[in-house]
């Protein structure tokens, strides 16, 4: 299977972009929080960067003189200028030796003793959050990402995979699957949508199948009827003469051709149903043809079943089969078996009922409603009654009598229908033309 073909974002684009703005987030609330804790213990303890210095001059029974001084330290250098500065300030008398004097210096926590216990409690509090926020923002920030992607970029895309999932598996096709994401999750949901329209199709296939047989089965039940009414009326008939004396040999002539007929219809309309379920098992097997070349030789060919009546075939061809200097400018890809079989069946059924003309269009059109497909568009009216609106209000039967005075079995049109659905298209049938009003209009789109 192909890979799916994501947007203008991807999962790992966006998990990467989720997880840069948490750093971010995390980093500026981190910053902000140690500054205003270090900007309270500023505010608890002003003289946090002054230190004691104190100088004891030490007897053998007492301490003999004692000075303490304050000093603002910006560093370790400078503290140690200082106090080398005050030891050679301080007035020693010479009766004692150098290493009788003793310096001590006492930090800014000297001076936060000295404060009460609330400014301790908050001085001790700042610098145990300056330390413990970064870390609980950071593991804060993160789970709360996790959160945030789940929930917006694969919590609703995977709800509506498991809700169309679930329609799926009851046989439930009459929904649709709807994802804004733009990423590897909103493909596979428009996957799954192309997989519902398909299904769906497929399902209507199968279901207008089952109609369509339901159709044939129906109709062969009610056209075998007559004939076999007639058999048995014919039988009947020939009993009751035999019986009575009054059977000629030419009485008897006519009552088994009268039953030879009625059997060959019987025979006809088996061998027709049996010609529909071969059909529906054929495989069309399209092959890339020339449109105007295949189209003009096609229209010669229908030409010749116009010889032996007084109707004329017109050919005409739409854009763009009517530009014939061009060889090769439009390429269609189609069974000719099955193309020349529509159009010989549709041209068929016209001629029966035409007058005097027969006009035979063909054209290239697209599907413009998004999947852009081509279609060949056979388009065949005629000058005669038209169709009845019964045929054009109902599905088209096989064995349907569409004219009283010329019954036929009315398969053609069943077969062309059926060939253009093998073939992705469609039949449509109406009335009425621009220059032919009131005839039938047959329009046959195979897809290309």
């Amino acid at each position: 299977m192909e890979g799916l073909k994501t947007g203008k974002k991807s999962l790992k684009t966006e998990f990467f972009a989720a997880v840069c703005v948490t750093l971010f987030l995390v980093a500026s609330v981190s910053a902000v929080t140690v500054f205003g804790c270090w900007r309270l213990r500023k505010w608890l303890v002003p003289d946090e960067n002054y230190v004691m210095l104190s100088m004891k001059l030490y007897t053998q029974d007492k301490i003999r003189e004692a000075l303490s001084m304050r000093f603002e330290v910006d560093g370790a250098e400078q503290a140690v200028l200082l106090m080398t500065a005050a030891e050679d300030g301080v007035p020693v008398t010479e009766n004692y030796s150098p290493q009788d004097i003793r310096l001590s210096v006492k930090s800014v926590d000297y001076g936060i003793g000295r404060k009460g216990p609330r400014r301790k409690a908050a001085y001790i509090g700042a610098g145990i959050a300056m330390g413990v926020l970064p870390a609980a923002y950071s593991v804060a920030g993160f789970l709360f990402c996790a959160l945030w992607f789940y929930r917006k970029k694969l919590s609703p895309p995977i709800t509506v995979l498991d809700d169309a999932a679930e329609h799926i598996s009851r046989q439930d096709l009459d929904f649709t699957v709807e994802c804004g994401s733009d990423n590897e999750l909103g493909a596979l949901c428009r996957s799954f949508e192309q997989m519902r329209q398909a299904l769906a199709e497929n399902n209507r296939a199968m279901w207008d199948l089952a109609q369509e047989r339901k159709l044939i089965l129906s109709s062969v039940a009610h056209d075998l009827r007559n004939p076999i009414a007639i058999i048995q009326g014919y039988a009947e008939h020939l009993q009751i003469r035999l019986e009575a004396g009054s059977l000629t040999k030419q009485k008897i002539r006519e009552t088994a051709g009268n039953i030879e007929k009625a059997a060959g219809r019987l025979e006809r309309y088996t061998e027709s149903v049996r010609y529909l379920n071969r059909l529906e098992d054929i495989a069309l097997h399209p092959v890339p043809a020339d449109a105007s070349e295949f189209t003009r030789k096609l229209a010669q060919d229908l030409s010749i079943l116009t010889k032996g009546t007084q109707v004329r075939l017109e050919p005409v061809f739409g854009p763009p089969l009517q530009n014939t200097e061009q060889s090769g400018a439009c390429t269609l890809s189609l069974d000719r078996d099955a193309v020349y079989r529509i159009a010989e069946n549709l041209v068929d059924n016209a001629l029966r009922y035409a007058r005097r003309i027969v006009r035979l269009t063909f054209a290239v059109t697209e599907d413009t409603s998004g999947t852009h497909a081509r279609y060949l568009m056979i388009e065949v009216l005629d000058d005669g009654p038209g169709f009845p609106e019964t045929l054009l209000k109902e599905k088209i039967k096989p064995f349907a009598h569409v004219s009283e005075p010329n019954k036929h079995s009315g398969l053609g049109l069943a077969i062309a229908q059926l060939l253009c659905r093998k073939h992705g298209g469609c039949l449509e049938l109406s009335n009425g033309g621009e220059n032919l009003p009131g005839g039938a209009l047959a329009r046959a789109f195979i897809k290309t």
